[in-house]
């Protein structure tokens, strides 16, 4: 069974029977290309069947993760999502397209414009406040113009869209993070609480739980 993420700027592909991991731009997947079961902004265009995204996040976190009590945290290209468990059960959670608005994608766009290493990059006490990652850049480059250093004003963006994801997710003490920035050691290392990464095809997690129930297995 070919299960698949499509977000807004990548797709993720999971193989089933092999176990075979893929990522890929969106971009770049076949127009005729159909997976079983996905989820995802663009999955309507390559799937035969849809499931939520909060529910393939819950589901995978009920999964992978061995605490009863949690938090999971996903923050891609274009958004951010998360669920709230207790004690084994759902009890909340929440989907955010404004604070967390292109987050992802104005962070690597930042970085390859401003050719600049995040890895390289120590994380920063001063933040940017901004309500999404698009008018986040405008910040960046008032300080570069400003005659701020080019990666210190990108790691004050990043710690202050941390900050930010942070209180959206209701200041939770630890975090598990998942989505395309758990690469970014700039971005985990801001996060102002313990932080657990899990890997960005923690979605297909949820879909592949999903997907067995809906087959009866």
């Amino acid at each position: 069974m070919i299960l698949l993420d499509a977000g807004t700027t990548y797709a993720k592909i999971l193989d089933t029977e092999t176990d075979e991991r893929t990522v890929k731009r969106v971009s770049d997947l076949e127009k005729t290309f159909r997976a079983d079961v996905g989820t995802g902004h663009n999955i309507n265009r390559f799937a035969n069947r849809s499931v939520n995204e909060i529910i393939a996040l819950a589901n995978a976190g009920k999964s992978l993760i061995k605490d009863n009590s949690f938090t999971l945290l996903d923050i891609g290209s274009r958004d951010a999502k998360y669920v709230v468990f207790e004690n084994g059960s759902f009890i909340h959670s929440d989907w955010n397209t404004e604070c967390g608005a292109f987050t992802g994608q104005a962070i690597e766009i930042l970085g390859n414009y401003l050719n600049i290493d995040y890895s390289k990059i120590e994380p920063q006490k001063e933040f940017i406040t901004a309500t999404c990652g698009l008018l986040g850049m405008g910040h960046v480059f008032d300080l570069v113009a400003a005659g701020v250093e080019p990666e210190i004003a990108a790691a004050r963006l990043i710690k202050g869209v941390c900050i930010s994801m942070y209180r959206f997710a209701r200041k939770p003490k630890k975090i598990y993070l998942t989505g395309g920035l758990v690469r970014n050691r700039l971005f985990v290392e801001s996060m102002p609480c313990e932080t657990v990464i899990l890997d960005r095809f923690t979605l297909l997690e949820g879909v592949k739980e999903y997907a067995l129930n809906m087959n009866g297995a």
